[in-house]
């Protein structure tokens, strides 16, 4: 992997870059050697606006070209791309953050997994979270939610594929000391497949965690 990191412009900077190709984690179909390397590009801006105050955001995008043997169809190819939105603005003890992507050939969960439907027929994903977190004193409140989604391809029918994979959690988090916080956190998580009609096809959780860790 190469990249290239602009100077620092008031805050604004640019990174491009070129890198090794990645093989598919989950496409069957043999994969043949790639024919051009992948690219990727992130660009991002901070702005602090006042004492204890500070805005942050940046946007990211990838593509690679995938080359398959492919055991039906016979050789096939194409381009999966995606990209990606982050902004977060700190106000003092207050902190809010909001993230989306989009993904077409680039698959959920990993890059480059469920990305296809070994046809050549490229699936579409997105998904986003949100998170907010406020602090008094030596203790941090927040909660966050987030869903990740993955469409069939054209004319697909794969009932067990993910559809959806969606979880919200809230937490406090109490700083003992510098170095160490105390925590305790409650989770729902809601996984759905394709065929996740009337209740179909889905999986909950419910999960507590109490616990500490040491930042150094």
């Amino acid at each position: 992997q190469i990249d290239y990191t602009t100077p620092d412009f008031s805050g604004f900077n640019v990174t491009a870059g070129i890198f090794n190709p990645i093989n598919s984690l989950t496409n069957g179909d043999a994969t043949e050697p790639k024919k051009a390397p992948g690219f990727h590009g992130k660009v991002t801006w901070t702005l602090p606006i006042a004492d204890g105050t500070k805005f942050y955001a940046s946007a990211t995008f990838i593509t690679q070209e995938q080359d398959y043997v492919g055991a039906v169809i016979g050789p096939y190819s194409y381009t999966g791309t995606g990209y990606d939105i982050f902004a977060k603005i700190d106000v003092q003890d207050f902190e809010a953050f909001g993230y989306y992507y989009h993904g077409s050939g680039i698959g959920t969960t990993a890059l480059f997994a469920w990305n296809d439907d070994g046809l050549g027929h490229k699936r579409d994903s997105d998904g986003y979270m949100a998170q907010v977190t406020y602090k008094f004193g030596p203790v941090k409140l927040g909660v966050n939610y987030g869903d990740s989604r993955l469409d069939q391809a054209s004319g697909e029918v794969n009932p067990t594929l993910v559809k959806s994979n969606r979880k919200i959690t809230g937490g406090a988090y109490y700083s003992l000391t510098k170095n160490l916080t105390l925590l305790g956190e409650y989770s729902n998580t809601r996984s759905e497949s394709q065929s996740a009609v009337g209740g179909g096809g889905t999986n909950t959780a419910n999960t507590f965690n109490v616990g500490a860790f040491v930042a150094f």
